[in-house]
């Protein structure tokens, strides 16, 4: 008896703490997605249009800093818990299933460049808040700034596609999402892909980003969903 009890608890302590990962994972998910609403309420609020003039841009970067400021805050707690929401699903899921694999590897790699792409995004930021005073003098540096700042979200859009394709094909092919939303996410992938086609256009402005809004949606639906299977996932110690 000594013996069987004493080979089963290794079992037992590593059922619990995959578990326990889960529920961290879950949590990290709802923060993530807590931040993106945040994140776009704000952008929305402040941020120039992706036409706007090198005034708007400046005017913006003396006025609305504050943005800038909280902006970096979110990212830096943002990342970390889109890595610890992308792995804690693609980890249950090649539990349940090894289908999940190739999926998986789409939804953390892109989940790994959508942060670069908005790192460089909360960077351009920076650059227009702190040398806004210098910049004032050179409107041609100051739209250049913004182009390059628009033609990366509009990149960024792609990898959100990535992200959501791949890791809403893992959890759809392990039982964690419904079939609906399992297809809503591939479709949310195509509006997005579909928005940042024509990379030129849209850096400008185009009506195509309320396209690109739609597979937003999805991907926000999508995170608050499995972050919350994630967090009720149930102890399988048990089952071990």
């Amino acid at each position: 008896m000594t013996t069987i009890a004493a080979a089963a608890e290794p079992g037992h302590v590593r059922s619990g703490r995959l578990a326990a990962g889960e529920r961290i994972a879950g949590v990290a998910g709802i923060i993530f997605a807590v931040l993106l609403i945040v994140q776009n309420v704000v952008k929305a609020a402040t941020s120039p249009p992706d036409d706007a003039t090198a005034a708007q841009v400046l005017r913006f970067a003396h006025h609305d800093a504050w943005t800038v400021h909280l902006l970096v805050v979110t990212y830096v707690i943002g990342f970390p818990a889109l890595f610890l929401f992308a792995g804690g699903l693609v980890g249950r899921a090649r539990e349940v299933t090894p289908r999940s694999e190739i999926w998986g590897r789409l939804g953390l790699s892109s989940a790994g460049v959508i942060a670069v792409l908005f790192g460089f995004l909360n960077v351009l930021q920076v650059v227009l808040v702190a040398d806004r005073t210098g910049l004032a003098h050179d409107p041609t540096a100051v739209s250049a700034i913004w182009t390059l700042h628009n033609a990366i979200f509009t990149m960024n859009l792609l990898a959100v596609g990535g992200a959501l394709l791949g890791l809403g094909r893992a959890a759809w092919v392990a039982g964690l999402v419904p079939r609906r939303l399992g297809i809503a996410t591939i479709v949310g992938a195509l509006l997005l892909a579909v928005a940042a086609a024509p990379a030129v256009a849209e850096v400008h402005g185009s009506n195509l980003l309320v396209i690109g809004l739609a597979g937003f949606l999805c991907w926000l639906v999508f995170v608050v969903v499995v972050s919350g299977r994630l967090i009720a996932a149930p102890d399988r110690t048990a089952s071990v």
